[in-house]
């Protein structure tokens, strides 16, 4: 309701229509429960459509062309991967996964990792700052530093420490590794001709 009144300001005449992302693993019952708790927050229609098909319009894919596209949409909470092409099922997903681990778990990731490797408590809200700044998930060409503060679990007083984008990575490599499986496990259900036009 909130976010409704906010985007509709004074103008609150008619009822919108409103369009609604879901992860793609998502059951019927789930997607009525979206559906429901919408109507009740106050729209007129609502349309519920898969994130991976959102997020490839979003990124100017052109999903009315014939060829597999696959999108990897790692959100807060989920990862989606899914490819999709026209051909085989108008615009919907041939072959989709999704997974609870995402962006959140990378700022978890990153909170251990300062905590075992530097003996340093940082908030979520810093290690989310770090994962923005110099978060990778492959070796990069230049290593990147930044200067993390936080507290130091021996003393208990403040510290800074000086982390490197080799660091982020170290810190990440069990969560990406999943997410990476699970674009495999995809892959591997993925028609040969749409695998093709992956590749290419």
């Amino acid at each position: 309701k909130y976010f409704i009144q906010k985007a509709l300001g004074k103008r609150t005449f008619r009822k919108p229509r409103i369009a609604v992302c879901v992860p793609s693993g998502v059951t019927e019952v789930e997607k009525k429960a979206v559906e429901d708790a919408t109507y009740q927050a106050g729209a007129r229609e609502v349309s519920i459509i898969e994130e991976p098909i959102a997020a490839a319009i979003g990124a100017g894919i052109d999903i009315s062309k014939p060829c597999g596209n696959m999108i990897v949409d790692i959100g807060g909470g989920t990862a989606d991967i899914a490819v999709i092409s026209l051909v085989i099922s108008l615009g919907g997903t041939v072959v989709s996964a999704s997974i609870k681990i995402a962006g959140d778990d990378f700022d978890e990731a990153i909170v251990r990792y300062m905590r075992k490797k530097h003996n340093l408590l940082i908030g979520e809200r810093t290690a989310e700052d770090l994962k923005i700044k110099i978060g990778s998930c492959y070796k990069r060409a230049e290593v990147d530093y930044m200067d993390v503060r936080g507290r130091n679990l021996v003393t208990g007083l403040p510290k800074t420490v000086k982390v490197s984008s080799e660091e982020t990575e170290e810190a990440l490599r069990e969560t990406t590794a999943q997410i990476v499986e699970t674009i495999h496990s995809v892959l591997e259900k993925t028609p040969p001709e749409r695998a093709a036009d992956i590749a290419d």
